[in-house]
């Protein structure tokens, strides 16, 4: 009866322990999404500026929703890029920064919410664009992060 009792308490004793290891590999810290969030966000910028919509397109996942100012949703990848191409028809990003508010989540989702100011030539006028935004970032099966949710708005002045 002492033998099973002891086994018990090992395979109870190995269950929590591995369970402790998952919830510890599920969290991020904020140092280490703000990490991700950063570096995607200057991808993005890249893409942006080189108006490459092929690489931007790939920042998105499959089933990403784009929430643009005062528009409906887009939803897919595919539709995203049809999007930034036509939009990328008639602008040109010439400078991009974004500063990160507040970031939430954990290994698997990552929530941001922040300002982006952009040198934006249009129509061969250049103009500031500062917008608010909610970015979700979803973590892929190959550890990558992609948007799965791009929503923003002008500021109230």
């Amino acid at each position: 009866m002492k033998f099973k009792y002891s086994v018990l308490i090992l395979i109870t004793s190995i269950l929590i322990s591995a369970n402790s290891c998952q919830k510890s590999e599920a969290r991020l810290s904020k140092e280490e999404m703000k990490d991700i969030v950063d570096s995607r966000n200057a991808q993005l910028g890249e893409c942006f500026k080189s108006g490459d919509v092929e690489r931007l397109a790939l920042m998105y996942s499959d089933s990403a929703k784009l929430s643009p100012n005062g528009s409906d949703f887009v939803h897919g990848r595919e539709n995203i890029k049809a999007f930034w191409a036509e939009d990328f028809k008639t602008s040109k990003v010439i400078e991009m920064n974004t500063t990160v508010l507040t970031i939430d989540g954990n290994s698997e989702i990552i929530y941001e919410t922040g300002l982006a100011n952009s040198k934006i030539l249009y129509n061969d006028s250049l103009y500031n664009a500062a917008v608010k935004y909610i970015n979700v970032w979803r973590k892929q099966p190959d550890g990558t992060y992609l948007l799965d949710i791009d929503f923003w708005n002008k500021p109230k002045k």
